[in-house]
Order: structure tokens, then C-alpha cells, then sequence
């Protein structure tokens, strides 16, 4: 350990000096750091496990024993030190951010969570770093592992908390709210409840100090207030809203899903209700009475190589490519299995109905063939399809079976896997999606049965009665996913052959926007608001990742021509929205439209300026909507227009960071600086770029041109560049201006 001024705070986190907290255990943990840098970490171990012996009360060799613990990935022990540690100091400051740094890397985030109400309660809820601290990194590890609601909720708190606005924090926060693929229901910012007014003023102020600690995010505390409150009779229902809330903040999901579920059968069908219906929909994890298990068929081998050879030679097995040298002993080979053989692999636009079904994933290891599938009435079609194909390859016994799972039947309908050609192109891929999907939505959905109706199929449910909420959210929940189907159901048909009505429309006149679920939003007729009205819900639409808000909301703003006019970034962005909408839907002429109207409304004074935005724009249209053949050349063009502009350069290598061309990382050379690597870049010319020609029309060398380059040079032009750098030389870097 380097030395510790006496006077420094202490290493251990406590706030004390060194000299009067740790000190006494300077040269044990010093003697510990020197042996684990030379990999002796069991006699690191003794000397921490002799300091902790002769030093019970010091915190700094616990501190070093958990980090050594934990960094040589023994979990267990780490935490049982951890343990002694807390009971030692339990208030110490340092213990318990230690003890959270482990929670986290252990997985255990209820622990974490439990953890942040923890520290909350200590301060009562008054801002600092450490509670920001800790509900920041809390709330983003629990967006990673899908608890959304949850997430949201701590890094808002950890917005409310921080002392000082924290970027971090704030952009970490956009990203969880703007993410396109996460339903709005998941993520709409759900308001408790306010205090009723029926209720006696006992219980008011009883519910007014709930909600105070509610705001502070001592959610664990509030919630144990509401649920005493869930008795009255006047405030049950408002405790009970307010309770599930808690517990979904906390990340108990199916504790907020009993209390909302509570509240949805005790209340008048109203939008509200079907919205809380359809949140517990989507989190509730609940697969039924008759799940579908999801299994691992095993056999050994009698013959590996031969058994690789006949799957690659039946058109029912599809090689999954690009997975390492399976030819390697040790390595495994993976292949898909199809309800039957596929087609043409050059087909360009098959009929939905010809496509095979991919019935289950298969690994060949080194010595056992692994299939994981489905029991869903196809079981016994897997196994004798696998062992028609694999032969004397195999034992003739039963394979040995493992449940590893379940799902719902209802979750199924919407799982199904067809295999595409491989010559399809993506805009293919999603009309055929598409097409499929919507089959099963208007055939095998209205007869499935499912969790949320008790078991019955919605036509079922329809038939008997009772059941308008629940299928009312359902059907919410359908539209919102088939807004990104090329090919809808017919949902009004749907709807009239359940017997469900349509949601309300809502008045663009009078709508409160802001006060709107977020998955209601697009029931909004942008045509009928004004302008100021029109530019909040366009960018509400962009701040939340409401793809079919932000498309509409922007064709009506490029329909106003005084608003595609303004200053600003305005007219960019939704030009960029539209042409991307419509280069996704594989229309490039009707993307490339948009760019030209772009550059048109764009002031003669700026239009220099702001070329080289809509040349990349016109560059991402390609990559979605055209060939390399096409995009590539372009590009190449547009590199070599503004090599003598810094400013449009870094655009544009931006623009190509930002598409995965080039790659982004620290240049260990350059403090400071950002260095990238353009090999994507550099892979995708030489394939598809112009090649330099020497005099007389011959060959210049082996090297790509990039604009700038000498001819045969490797390396990409960047502001202030020199040549390419001499065969064998050193890899091209590139070095972004400023950053």
C-alpha cells in the first residue's frame, strides 16, 4: 500500500484521519498488496487473516480481504466476510458502499435495492452523494436486467438527490426512457393516487406522511404504510394504487401485480384501469395451469464427425455460421432444425406459408449432441426428425430429458420462428414477419388460452362475460406492438368479433399532453393541434422512444412549412425521422424525397453549413434501404468533397462512429484524444469503393483509395494527415479533431 499521510482521510471510508482509524494496520496491508501483486494470494490471505486476529476493531484488512475475495471470484466467502465486517461497523460509511459494490457484482440487485432503502432511511431521504450515488447505479443495473419500471424509478430518484446536476445519471436516464423497443406501458411515469377527501383526518394525515416518504423514495416504508391504509374504506383503493406503485419502484413485480390487480376488480372500467390491466399484463410472470416446458434433449456420440457431415447434408438442419472452427477438438458446431426441408436459399420473396419453421436449436459438442426445444406437441416430430437424420452416429436409446423452463401458451402465439433465406433482404424479412404475425393474431390468438383470462381463450372470455378490462388491454397491448408491422391486423374486425369497444379517441383540442399515458399518445391527431402543441408532442414522442408519436407528429410538421423553416434543428431532425421511416418500410426514392425537401427549406445562408448533414443522412438511407454497391462509392465521394473542411469532417466521421464504420476507443498515445478504428470502413471500400488507377488506366498497387491517401496507400484521410503509412507500418489510426 502506498504511504498514507497520517493526517489523510482513511483509506477505509470512514471520514476519520488515518492516523486515528486504520493506521495500526498500515504494515499488514502493505505486506498483503506486495504478495498479491506477485500472484502469492493465499499468503496475502494469512497476513489479512493475522491482522483481522490481532486487530478486530480496525476495518481496513476486512476491506482488502473482501476486495481480494471478490476479485478472485470466490462469492461466497466474500460475502461471509462482508458479513463480519457489517457487524463490526455497521454504520460505517465505507462498509456499506463496499458492501453494495459486492451485491452488484454477486447479481443480487433485490439485495441492492434493499440496500439503497437502507442508506435512504439513514439520511431520511436527504440529498448527498452517496444515496444519488447508489440509486443511480441500482436503477441502471436493474433497466439491464429488465425490471424497467424499477430502473426508472431510482435513477429519477437519483436525479431528485444529487447535489448537483450529474450528466451521467441524466444520460443514462434518456437512454432507459428513450428506448424504442420498450413498451410505453412498461415505462409510462405512473402518478400515486392522491389523498382522498372522503377519508377522516386521522387517516389523511396518516396518508399525506405515506406520500411525503413515498416522494423521498422510502418506498419500503410507504409501502408498509399503505398497506395498513388498504383497510379503510374510504382510502383502500387509493392505498392499495399507491402500494402497488411501491412495490413495483422496488422491484417486487409480482407484489405490485397482486395490488394492482386488486385495484383493477374493485374499480369501474375506465382508461385508467385498463391501463394498470395491461402493465400487469406485461410484467407478470405467471405462465398458467398448462405451461409449454421448455426442454434439453442429450445423447452421446459414437461418431461426431460423421454425424456433422449428415447434418449439413440434410435440408431440415441449418448451420449457424461464423461460430469458430467446430472442427476443433473441444469446440461445438450449432445448427437449427426445421419442421421441414427449406426451399430455394436464393429466394427472394417467398410466400409466408412456404417458409420451414425452425422447431429447435442444436449444439454438437465434443462428445454429446444437445437439442433444446419445446413440449409443444412437436416433442416426439424433434426426435424422430433427429434421429432419422443422425443414424448409427448415436445410441438407438431415448435421449436423456431436462425441464429447464416453462412459458405460457399465450406467450407462444407470438414466438413463432420461421426460416428465412439467406438471400432475402431485411425489408423482405420484415414484410414476411409481419405477414406472419398478423396470421397468428387474427387466427391463433382469439383461441389460445390465457393467464390473464383464467385460463380461457379470449373467445372464450367474450362469450361468458366479465372479462372487458383484461381484454381491452390485451388488444392495447396487440396495437401497440403491430405499429411496427409493414401488415396490421384487421383490428376493428377483431375487436367486433370479441365484442370489445375501440379506445377512446382523444380530443386534440383539450388534451393535456403531458397528463396522457404515453401509450395513449398516438390516439392523438396531430393534424388538429397547433403549432406550439404539435412541437411538444413531437418531441415528447422522441424523449420516450414512441416511434409511431414521433412519425406522425413529424409529417404533419413538414406538412407546415413555417415550422420545417425555423432555425434550429428542427427541420433535420424530422426530415431524419421521416426519411429513416420510410427507408425501414425499404422505400428509398420516397427517403431520399425527404432529404431533397430538407435541403430545400434549409436558408441559403446555412446551406453550405449543413450539406454535409444531409449527405451522411443520405448515406444511413442506403445502409437501410439500398446495396454497398450503391452507398459505398457515395461515401467515398463525400469523404474526398470535404477533406479540406475539418468542421464537415468530423461530421461525417462522426456520423461513421455513430454507424459502427468506424470504432471508437482512448488512445493510450493521446491523453485526451479519441483514436478509431476504420477497419470496418476500410473492408467495406475495398470491396465496394473506387480503386486507384495508375497512368494509362493500369493498377496502382494493392492499397484501397481513401480520399487524401497516396495511391496504394491503407490509410484513411483525416484533417491534418499525412500520407499513408509505408507497408508494415504501424495500423492506421484516426484521431478525431477536438475530442
Amino acid at each position: 500500500m502506498a504511504s498514507v499521510d497520517a493526517y489523510s482521510p482513511c483509506p477505509c471510508g470512514s471520514g476519520q484521519k488515518f492516523k486515528w482509524c486504520c493506521q495500526k494496520a498500515e504494515s499488514y496491508v502493505d505486506r498483503a498488496q506486495r504478495l498479491e501483486r506477485n500472484g502469492q494470494y493465499e499468503a496475502a490471505l494469512a497476513v489479512l487473516n493475522e491482522a483481522i486476529g490481532k486487530l478486530p476493531d480496525l476495518a481496513l484488512p476486512r476491506f482488502r480481504k473482501v476486495a481480494l475475495l471478490s476479485a478472485l471470484g470466490r462469492t461466497v466467502e466474500a460475502r461471509e466476510c462482508m458479513e463480519e465486517l457489517l457487524k463490526k461497523h455497521s454504520d460505517h460509511p465505507g462498509a456499506r458502499a463496499l458492501n453494495f459494490r459486492l451485491l452488484l457484482e454477486s447479481g443480487d440487485v433485490d439485495a441492492a435495492v434493499a440496500e439503497v432503502q437502507s442508506t435512504l432511511s439513514s439520511s431520511e431521504g436527504e440529498p448527498g452523494f452517496g444515496p444519488a450515488s447508489i440509486a443511480a447505479i441500482t436503477g441502471l443495473a436493474l433497466a439491464r436486467i429488465g425490471r424497467i419500471p424499477s430502473g426508472l424509478a431510482h435513477l429519477e430518484l437519483a436525479q431528485k438527490l444529487s447535489v448537483e446536476p450529474d450528466e451521467w445519471v441524466d444520460n443514462s436516464l434518456d437512454s432507459v426512457r428513450a428506448n424504442p423497443a420498450t413498451s410505453a406501458w412498461v415505462k409510462n411515469p405512473y402518478k400515486p393516487a392522491p389523498t382522498p377527501e372522503a377519508a377522516d383526518a386521522e387517516i389523511r394525515g396518516r396518508f399525506d406522511e405515506a406520500l411525503d416518504w413515498m416522494n423521498k423514495g422510502l418506498w419500503e416504508r410507504a409501502a408498509a404504510a399503505f398497506e395498513l391504509l388498504s383497510a379503510d374504506k374510504d382510502a383502500g383503493l387509493a392505498a392499495e394504487r399507491n402500494l402497488g406503485l411501491c412495490r413495483l419502484w422496488l422491484g417486487d413485480e409480482p407484489a405490485a401485480i397482486a395490488a394492482f390487480r386488486r385495484v383493477v376488480s374493485a374499480s369501474p372500467v375506465s382508461t385508467d384501469i385498463v391501463d394498470l390491466e395491461a402493465l400487469c399484463q406485461l410484467i407478470d410472470p405467471a405462465v398458467g395451469d398448462d405451461p409449454v416446458e421448455e426442454v434439453e434433449l442429450t445423447w452421446p456420440l459414437r461418431d461426431r464427425a460423421g454425424l456433422l457431415t449428415l447434418l449439413r447434408d440434410d435440408r431440415r438442419f441449418v448451420e449457424s455460421p461464423d461460430l469458430g472452427d467446430d472442427e476443433a477438438p473441444g469446440n461445438e458446431a450449432f445448427f437449427l432444425q426445421l419442421d421441414r426441408p427449406r426451399g430455394d436459399d436464393d429466394a427472394k420473396s417467398p410466400d409466408p406459408s412456404e417458409l420451414p419453421l425452425i422447431l429447435a436449436d442444436v449444439v454438437v459438442g465434443p462428445d454429446s449432441v444437445v437439442i433444446a426445444t419445446r413440449d409443444d406437441g412437436r416433442l416426439n416430430a424433434v426426435i424422430d426428425g433427429f434421429t432419422a437424420v443422425a443414424g448409427q452416429t448415436i445410441p438407438p436409446a431415448h435421449p436423456r430429458t431436462k425441464v429447464v423452463g416453462s412459458t405460457s401458451r399465450g406467450a407462444l402465439v407470438f414466438q413463432i420462428a420461421p426460416f428465412y433465406p439467406p438471400a432475402l433482404s431485411d425489408i423482405e424479412r420484415r414484410r414476411l414477419s409481419s405477414e406472419t404475425l398478423t396470421r397468428q393474431v387474427e387466427t391463433r390468438w382469439p383461441e389460445t388460452p390465457m393467464v390473464f383470462l383464467g385460463g380461457k381463450t379470449p373467445l372464450e372470455a367474450a362469450k361468458s362475460g366479465g372479462f372487458e378490462v383484461p381484454l381491452r388491454a390485451a388488444l392495447t397491448l396487440l396495437e401497440e406492438d403491430g405499429q411496427d408491422w409493414t401488415i396490421e391486423p384487421d383490428w376493428a374486425a377483431l375487436r367486433d368479433r370479441l365484442g370489445v369497444p375501440d379506445e377512446p379517441a382523444l380530443d386534440p383540442i383539450d388534451v393535456d399532453i403531458d397528463a396522457t399515458h404515453l401509450g395513449r399518445l398516438h390516439r392523438i391527431d396531430p393534424k388538429g393541434l397547433q403549432d406550439d402543441r404539435l412541437i411538444q408532442l413531437y418531441e415528447k414522442g422522441h424523449d420516450w422512444g414512441l416511434t409511431e408519436v414521433v412519425g406522425a407528429a413529424a409529417l404533419e410538421i413538414a406538412g407546415r412549412r413555417r415550422l420545417l423553416e425555423r432555425e434550429g434543428p428542427l427541420s433535420f431532425d424530422v426530415v431524419n425521422d421521416l426519411a429513416m421511416r420510410d427507408a425501414s418500410r425499404g422505400d428509398r426514392e420516397a427517403a431520399m424525397a425527404w432529404i431533397a425537401r430538407g435541403r430545400e427549406v434549409t436558408p441559403a445562408a446555412r446551406r453550405a453549413e449543413t450539406a454535409p448533414m444531409w449527405d451522411m443522412l443520405g448515406i444511413q438511407v442506403g445502409m437501410v434501404a439500398g446495396s454497398p454497391e450503391e452507398w459505398v462509392p457515395e461515401l467515398v465521394a463525400i469523404m474526398e468533397r470535404y477533406e479540406s473542411n475539418e468542421a464537415a469532417t468530423r461530421l461525417v466521421m462522426s456520423r461513421l462512429v455513430r454507424v459502427g464504420l468506424l470504432r471508437l476507443h482512448s488512445d493510450p498515445d493521446r491523453p485526451g484524444e479519441m483514436s478509431v478504428d476504420p477497419t470496418p470502413l476500410h473492408n467495406l471500400i475495398a470491396r465496394y469503393g473506387p480503386r486507384v488507377q495508375g497512368l494509362g488506366g493500369g493498377s496502382a498497387g494493392g492499397g484501397i483509395w481513401t480520399p487524401g491517401s497516396e495511391a496504394g496507400g491503407g490509410g484513411i484521410w483525416t484533417p491534418g494527415s499525412s500520407s499513408a503509412p509505408a507497408a508494415g507500418g504501424e495500423k492506421p489510426r484516426l484521431i478525431l479533431p477536438g475530442q
